[in-house]
Protein backbone atom coordinates (compact mmCIF):
# COMPACT_ATOMS: atom_id res chain seq x y z
CA UNK A 1 0.00 0.00 0.00
CA UNK A 2 3.29 2.31 1.10
CA UNK A 3 4.39 1.88 -1.98
CA UNK A 4 1.13 2.53 -4.54
CA UNK A 5 0.78 5.89 -2.91
CA UNK A 6 4.41 6.82 -3.21
CA UNK A 7 3.74 6.39 -7.02
CA UNK A 8 0.71 8.02 -7.10
CA UNK A 9 2.19 11.10 -5.27
CA UNK A 10 4.81 11.00 -7.77
CA UNK A 11 2.25 11.48 -10.71
CA UNK A 12 0.05 13.97 -9.04
CA UNK A 13 4.02 15.90 -8.89
CA UNK A 14 4.74 15.31 -12.53
CA UNK A 15 1.26 16.39 -13.86
CA UNK A 16 1.51 19.58 -11.94
CA UNK A 17 5.17 20.14 -13.73
CA UNK A 18 3.35 19.84 -17.11
CA UNK A 19 1.30 22.96 -16.26
CA UNK A 20 3.63 25.24 -14.98
CA UNK A 21 5.52 27.12 -16.83
CA UNK A 22 8.72 26.66 -18.07
CA UNK A 23 10.51 29.47 -17.80
CA UNK A 24 12.92 30.75 -14.78
CA UNK A 25 11.39 31.64 -11.40
CA UNK A 26 10.80 35.02 -10.70
CA UNK A 27 14.22 36.67 -9.22
CA UNK A 28 16.41 33.86 -12.05
CA UNK A 29 17.94 34.92 -15.03
CA UNK A 30 17.37 32.49 -18.11
CA UNK A 31 20.34 30.60 -18.33
CA UNK A 32 22.20 30.56 -22.16
CA UNK A 33 21.17 27.44 -24.27
CA UNK A 34 23.45 24.63 -24.03
CA UNK A 35 25.37 22.90 -27.24
CA UNK A 36 24.89 19.57 -27.65
CA UNK A 37 27.05 17.09 -26.31
CA UNK A 38 29.97 15.75 -28.85
CA UNK A 39 29.21 11.98 -30.19
CA UNK A 40 31.49 9.88 -28.38
CA UNK A 41 33.58 7.73 -30.45
CA UNK A 42 33.09 3.86 -30.35
CA UNK A 43 36.39 2.88 -32.42
CA UNK A 44 38.91 1.32 -30.60
CA UNK A 45 42.53 1.09 -30.47
CA UNK A 46 43.74 -2.05 -32.65
CA UNK A 47 45.34 -4.30 -30.35
CA UNK A 48 48.67 -6.08 -30.16
CA UNK A 49 47.59 -9.45 -31.39
CA UNK A 50 45.61 -7.85 -34.09
CA UNK A 51 48.86 -6.00 -35.49
CA UNK A 52 50.66 -8.93 -35.02
CA UNK A 53 47.82 -11.03 -37.01
CA UNK A 54 48.05 -8.69 -39.72
CA UNK A 55 51.62 -8.76 -39.99
CA UNK A 56 51.12 -12.55 -40.66
CA UNK A 57 49.06 -12.24 -43.22
CA UNK A 58 51.38 -9.47 -45.01
CA UNK A 59 53.92 -11.96 -44.69
CA UNK A 60 51.86 -14.51 -46.90
CA UNK A 61 50.99 -11.71 -49.25
CA UNK A 62 53.91 -10.04 -50.02
CA UNK A 63 55.76 -10.88 -52.74
CA UNK A 64 59.43 -10.22 -53.57
CA UNK A 65 62.02 -11.46 -55.39
CA UNK A 66 64.15 -13.94 -54.61
CA UNK A 67 65.57 -15.77 -58.06
CA UNK A 68 65.10 -18.79 -55.94
CA UNK A 69 67.98 -18.38 -53.59
CA UNK A 70 66.78 -15.53 -51.29
CA UNK A 71 64.90 -16.15 -48.15
CA UNK A 72 62.99 -13.31 -46.57
CA UNK A 73 62.61 -13.24 -42.82
CA UNK A 74 59.38 -11.30 -40.98
CA UNK A 75 59.55 -9.14 -38.09
CA UNK A 76 56.74 -7.41 -35.88
CA UNK A 77 57.86 -4.68 -33.83
CA UNK A 78 54.79 -3.05 -31.51
CA UNK A 79 56.72 0.27 -30.42
CA UNK A 80 55.06 3.39 -28.04
CA UNK A 81 56.84 5.81 -30.84
CA UNK A 82 54.13 8.58 -32.23
CA UNK A 83 50.55 6.95 -32.36
CA UNK A 84 52.44 3.38 -31.22
CA UNK A 85 52.23 2.39 -34.90
CA UNK A 86 53.32 -1.32 -35.40
CA UNK A 87 56.22 -1.95 -37.40
CA UNK A 88 55.91 -4.95 -39.66
CA UNK A 89 59.44 -5.75 -41.76
CA UNK A 90 59.97 -8.27 -44.46
CA UNK A 91 63.78 -8.65 -45.23
CA UNK A 92 66.20 -10.60 -46.64
CA UNK A 93 68.48 -13.02 -44.50
CA UNK A 94 71.72 -12.18 -44.41
CA UNK A 95 73.87 -8.87 -45.48
CA UNK A 96 72.78 -7.55 -48.50
CA UNK A 97 76.01 -7.63 -50.41
CA UNK A 98 76.52 -11.27 -49.91
CA UNK A 99 72.15 -11.38 -50.92
CA UNK A 100 73.37 -9.78 -54.06
CA UNK A 101 76.09 -12.42 -54.98
CA UNK A 102 73.92 -14.89 -55.30
CA UNK A 103 70.77 -13.00 -56.57
CA UNK A 104 70.94 -10.42 -59.21
CA UNK A 105 67.90 -8.33 -57.49
CA UNK A 106 65.84 -8.81 -54.18
CA UNK A 107 63.46 -6.59 -52.06
CA UNK A 108 62.44 -5.61 -48.41
CA UNK A 109 58.82 -4.58 -47.92
CA UNK A 110 57.92 -2.59 -44.27
CA UNK A 111 54.79 -1.42 -43.07
CA UNK A 112 53.08 0.73 -40.36
CA UNK A 113 49.42 0.69 -39.84
CA UNK A 114 46.65 0.16 -37.32
CA UNK A 115 43.29 1.71 -36.17
CA UNK A 116 43.26 4.46 -34.06
CA UNK A 117 40.16 6.98 -32.17
CA UNK A 118 38.82 10.04 -34.01
CA UNK A 119 41.29 12.55 -31.87
CA UNK A 120 44.48 10.46 -33.39
CA UNK A 121 43.38 10.43 -36.91
CA UNK A 122 43.23 14.21 -36.99
CA UNK A 123 46.78 14.45 -36.77
CA UNK A 124 46.85 11.90 -39.82
CA UNK A 125 47.93 13.86 -42.94
CA UNK A 126 47.61 10.76 -45.54
CA UNK A 127 45.20 10.73 -48.29
CA UNK A 128 42.55 8.75 -48.05
CA UNK A 129 42.33 5.87 -50.73
CA UNK A 130 39.76 5.44 -53.01
CA UNK A 131 39.31 3.72 -56.11
CA UNK A 132 41.42 5.88 -58.87
CA UNK A 133 43.20 7.39 -56.37
CA UNK A 134 46.62 5.57 -56.16
CA UNK A 135 48.35 8.72 -57.40
CA UNK A 136 47.91 10.72 -54.51
CA UNK A 137 48.60 7.80 -51.91
CA UNK A 138 52.06 6.88 -53.93
CA UNK A 139 54.22 9.83 -52.27
CA UNK A 140 57.80 8.14 -53.00
CA UNK A 141 58.43 6.81 -56.53
CA UNK A 142 62.22 7.14 -57.64
CA UNK A 143 65.81 5.51 -58.06
CA UNK A 144 69.14 5.60 -56.79
CA UNK A 145 72.90 4.42 -57.68
CA UNK A 146 74.53 2.01 -55.27
CA UNK A 147 78.06 1.73 -55.44
CA UNK A 148 80.13 -0.45 -52.42
CA UNK A 149 76.99 -1.80 -50.69
CA UNK A 150 76.72 -3.89 -53.38
CA UNK A 151 79.15 -5.84 -55.32
CA UNK A 152 80.23 -5.46 -58.97
CA UNK A 153 78.79 -8.68 -60.49
CA UNK A 154 77.92 -6.99 -64.10
CA UNK A 155 81.25 -5.64 -65.74
CA UNK A 156 81.61 -2.84 -66.58
CA UNK A 157 80.46 -1.42 -63.40
CA UNK A 158 81.00 2.54 -65.13
CA UNK A 159 81.77 5.12 -62.64
CA UNK A 160 81.59 2.55 -59.52
CA UNK A 161 78.05 2.06 -59.76
CA UNK A 162 77.50 -1.41 -58.89
CA UNK A 163 73.70 -1.28 -59.09
CA UNK A 164 70.41 0.30 -58.45
CA UNK A 165 67.42 0.53 -55.58
CA UNK A 166 64.06 2.01 -56.55
CA UNK A 167 61.99 2.99 -53.74
CA UNK A 168 58.11 3.20 -53.80
CA UNK A 169 56.39 4.24 -50.74
CA UNK A 170 52.16 4.60 -50.26
CA UNK A 171 50.82 6.48 -47.18
CA UNK A 172 46.80 6.21 -47.25
CA UNK A 173 43.81 6.09 -44.87
CA UNK A 174 41.31 3.49 -45.25
CA UNK A 175 37.99 4.64 -44.33
CA UNK A 176 37.58 6.92 -41.13
CA UNK A 177 39.43 5.29 -38.63
CA UNK A 178 42.45 3.08 -40.19
CA UNK A 179 45.76 4.61 -41.53
CA UNK A 180 48.96 2.50 -43.46
CA UNK A 181 51.87 2.99 -45.04
CA UNK A 182 53.53 0.82 -46.74
CA UNK A 183 57.59 1.36 -48.76
CA UNK A 184 58.65 -1.32 -51.05
CA UNK A 185 62.89 -1.75 -51.98
CA UNK A 186 64.03 -3.26 -55.13
CA UNK A 187 67.37 -3.76 -54.99
CA UNK A 188 69.12 -4.70 -58.22
CA UNK A 189 73.01 -5.25 -59.52
CA UNK A 190 71.63 -4.79 -63.04
CA UNK A 191 73.64 -1.64 -63.54
CA UNK A 192 71.55 -0.51 -66.94
CA UNK A 193 69.25 1.53 -64.49
CA UNK A 194 66.01 0.95 -67.35
CA UNK A 195 63.56 -1.83 -65.10
CA UNK A 196 62.25 1.29 -63.00
CA UNK A 197 58.55 0.21 -64.64
CA UNK A 198 58.88 -3.20 -63.53
CA UNK A 199 59.48 -2.70 -59.86
CA UNK A 200 56.69 -0.15 -60.13
CA UNK A 201 54.12 -2.03 -60.93
CA UNK A 202 55.26 -4.97 -58.25
CA UNK A 203 55.00 -2.21 -55.91
CA UNK A 204 51.25 -1.67 -57.10
CA UNK A 205 50.46 -5.23 -57.16
CA UNK A 206 52.05 -5.47 -53.32
CA UNK A 207 50.28 -2.14 -52.01
CA UNK A 208 47.17 -3.50 -53.12
CA UNK A 209 47.40 -6.70 -51.54
CA UNK A 210 48.92 -5.19 -48.00
CA UNK A 211 45.38 -2.44 -48.31
CA UNK A 212 43.30 -5.62 -48.58
CA UNK A 213 45.10 -7.37 -45.70
CA UNK A 214 44.92 -4.53 -43.71
CA UNK A 215 41.76 -3.04 -44.13
CA UNK A 216 40.36 -6.97 -43.82
CA UNK A 217 41.75 -7.23 -40.35
CA UNK A 218 41.32 -3.73 -38.58
CA UNK A 219 37.37 -3.67 -39.63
Amino acid sequence: MMRRMVTGAAAMLLMAGCDSPTGPAEGESPSAPQPPSPAVSTVLRATEAELSAICDALEKTTTLPDGGTVRYETEFRYTNIGMDAPMCGIEPNGEYYDVATRAPVFGRARFNYGRYTDTEMRAVRYWRYRPGTLENVLVRDQAEALTDELPCVSEPCKDGIHGYQYNFRFEAVIGANISMDAQYDYITTDVKGDKKPQYKAQAIEAFMNALEAITTGLT
